[in-house]
């Protein structure tokens, strides 16, 4: 990244930013710190004492927090004591464990954001069928498994599948078999309040947090804090976005940080694959089965860690700084988070389309159509949203470093 000309807030905060030059990505640290703290806060207010991170990019917020929490230890501050555990789910395992009976089940979780256009093998790959089990429905199915088909829920395509025998058959297999090794994998975790349960991850619509909700017949409270909120009001399945959220246009300098999610979902990434579903090992073990189809390992080894292992030394560095001096870290993540996006590199954009090109989507949609089009196009398309959020913002950042630097001059 280029020298900054002037300063941003001050050198000691400027040097954290400038820390590692090729890479602009690790000043994530800025706002996964602010988030970090966000959700340390709200933890506490709400008596915590169990906190569940979904996979998969809730596997790096997991080690954010314990790592936050430390640094709290370490210099001097309570420390409330939450256990955190990690959670092996996908909105489809979780969608075939939560199931009902074929003449009961609406799919409405999924119908919600995949309906204009899907293929009946979406479909079937959105809950829980396995490759082999979808060419099985095709024998008797016929070409219609791979035609796109508009409005699939009310379609006389999906009436039909609903009325094969041989879908019939391996969904209530499939859902039954789900549904009583997902109660069993829930019972192994070491929970204290199991009608309250709080979940981590990057959000959206927190739909694996619906489908549990569902599985356990709405008797369950549930909290979930993420990302970015885009869901609806719902006091006994409350989510909440700690750095964007629809229903709170007030949050603190959210215009901001919730800028390209996608970006987020990358850095966040996981070394393992999706979860597939449930069952039991040769020593009669419950367990999650993950994928193995896609390289996400490799993946991980090549483009993620080296960002994350960035990522963590800044972002302990942020927490060292910020909890010796109490200073206003609101402003400070927010600000560097806007100039994380208008300085990126080449190296940033290379890194993005990389990530972009082995990304595999697997509800609704399978694979990623974002890959049809040149990395060239893909590029110019990024650049121009970036511009845009800059001009857009321009003027309400530089409001902020006004404030931010006046009060700490009056301080």
């Amino acid at each position: 990244m280029k020298e900054n000309k002037k300063l941003i807030i001050n050198q000691e905060w400027d040097k954290i930013f400038n820390l590692f030059e090729e890479n602009n990505f690790s000043n994530h640290a800025f706002p996964l710190y602010l988030f970090t703290t966000r959700l340390y806060n709200r933890l506490t207010e709400n008596n915590c004492k169990d906190v569940l991170f979904m996979s998969r990019e809730g596997q790096y917020l997991k080690i954010l927090f314990e790592k936050y929490c430390q640094l709290r230890k370490e210099l001097g501050y309570d420390v409330k004591e939450i256990k955190t555990h990690y959670f092996y789910g996908s909105r489809n395992s979780i969608m075939t464990a939560s199931a009902k009976p074929i003449d009961e089940e609406n799919f409405d979780h999924l119908f919600r954001f995949f309906n204009f256009f899907i293929k009946p093998k979406m479909f079937l790959f959105s809950i829980g069928f396995t490759n082999e089990q979808i060419e099985e429905v095709r024998k008797t199915f016929g070409k219609k498994m791979d035609k796109l088909c508009l409005r699939f829920k009310t379609s006389k395509t999906f009436k039909e599948l609903k009325q094969n025998e041989t879908f019939k058959r391996i969904y209530e297999e499939n859902r039954t078999k789900q549904s009583t090794a997902f109660g069993e994998y829930i019972k192994t975790f070491d929970i204290e309040d199991k009608n309250e349960l709080f979940f981590v991850d990057i959000g959206y619509h927190g739909t694996m947090q619906d489908l549990i909700y569902k599985f356990f017949d709405k008797k369950v409270k549930m909290h979930g804090y993420f990302i970015k909120n885009r869901s609806q009001l719902n006091l006994n399945n409350s989510k909440e976005g700690l750095l964007g959220d629809n229903l709170n246009k007030a949050l603190y300098g959210s215009r901001i940080t919730k800028y390209d999610t996608f970006n987020y979902e990358q850095i966040l990434r996981a070394d393992h694959g999706r979860c597939v579903g449930y069952g039991w090992d040769n020593e009669n073990k419950i367990k999650a089965m993950l994928d193995k189809d896609h390289h996400d390992e490799e993946i991980f080894e090549k483009y993620v860690k080296p960002l994350q292992n960035q990522i963590l030394e800044k972002f302990e560095l942020i927490a060292r700084k910020q909890l010796s001096s109490s200073e206003n870290i609101d402003d400070i993540c927010t600000i560097y988070f806007y100039y994380t996006v208008k300085n990126k590199t080449k190296s940033d954009f290379n890194w993005i389309l990389d990530m972009q090109d082995c990304h595999h989507d697997d509800f609704g949609y399978v694979g990623y159509p974002g890959k049809a089009f040149a990395r060239g196009l893909r590029k110019f398309v990024f650049k121009l949203k970036d511009n845009i959020f800059i001009s857009k913002n321009r003027c309400y950042v530089r409001k902020l470093r006004k404030v931010h630097i006046l009060k700490q001059k009056n301080n």
